[in-house]
């Protein structure tokens, strides 16, 4: 097997060679001209033929030299207009960006922001999807993952940035609150039926401030849903007391189809986290997504 190419030496060979000196293509390389002369006479002795005629006045290209400068020049032209592709992606958003979503937050992203954001920059593709698991971003090639949480990361290579809180409060339709009566303390609620958004509320409440309380218990679930879009339905359906984020209602809300329930308390709001792979070198069309983002809930 030959030794590995050094893909340094075949452009400073055909620098050398474009200039007729070692001297001029050590000034555009920025090196000296002593690892010009050396990286040449290493290309020379990998290939086992010369390729320059060198006198003290004159560089010239041999037989050899002048058929290998046509494929050496191939390549350097191949490089800068890979470098030139690099740049355009790096400070133009173009291309396609990979984001993954749970199910229920999916249907609301399609609806509020992606036309939107594809409006305002329409040389991004996007390419949803929505996967209810934590995909691997790194290993399935995704740009983005969207996920409520803490933004706790068990891999060091990813970055978790918070966007925003979700402010979540109680809903339940008017036939609801007629049939069971309405709620006005923290004891009526003891006997309620709930729908429980399984994927992020317990049996317990966290409260931030409701009747010196910070917690109540014994909340009968009877009624447990993945999908945060279906319990809303439920909710409508009649079927219990739903803890929402207040952004999903506010048009059944308008509409009379729903009522919040004890809007004097405040309940633990959630958080929307950005998850992507490492700081560096962030695409274009993933800045403008997030900064999207950002401003999507200002």
């Amino acid at each position: 097997m030959g030794q590995l190419m050094d893909l340094n030496q075949l452009l400073v060979f055909a620098k050398v060679a474009e200039n007729q000196s070692f001297t001029k293509a050590a000034q555009e390389l920025g090196m000296e001209k002593s690892t010009v002369s050396t990286k040449v006479s290493q290309l020379e002795k990998r290939l086992g033929t010369r390729l320059l005629n060198r006198t003290t006045r004159l560089v010239t290209l041999t037989e050899a030299g002048e058929g290998y400068y046509q494929f050496c020049r191939q390549i350097v032209e191949s490089a800068s207009e890979a470098d030139h592709f690099a740049e355009t992606f790096t400070n133009r958003p173009q291309g396609v960006l990979r984001i993954s979503v749970s199910m229920d937050f999916g249907q609301l992203l399609v609806q509020q922001l992606i036309k939107p954001f594809m409006q305002s920059y329409p040389n991004v593709k996007i390419d949803l999807s929505v996967i209810d698991r934590e995909v691997n971003l790194i290993a399935e090639r995704f740009d983005l993952a969207l996920r409520i949480g803490s933004g706790a990361l068990k891999d060091s290579n990813l970055v978790a940035k918070k966007l925003f809180d979700i402010q979540m409060a109680m809903f339940a339709s008017p036939d609801f609150l007629s049939e069971h009566g309405e709620p006005y303390t923290l004891s009526d609620l003891q006997d309620c039926p709930f729908i429980i958004f399984s994927k992020v509320q317990e049996s317990v409440f966290q409260f931030d401030r409701f009747l010196n309380s910070d917690k109540f218990e014994h909340i009968n679930g009877n009624l447990k849903i993945n999908d945060i879009l279906a319990c809303k339905e439920a909710a409508l359906t009649g079927l219990g007391i739903s803890v929402l984020p207040v952004e999903i209602v506010q048009k059944e809300v308008k509409a009379n189809k729903l009522k919040q329930v004890l809007p004097e308390c405040n309940l633990q709001s959630m958080t929307l986290f950005a998850v992507y792979p490492s700081r560096q070198w962030i695409p274009s069309k993933l800045k403008v997504f997030l900064e999207f983002l950002e401003k999507w809930k200002q």
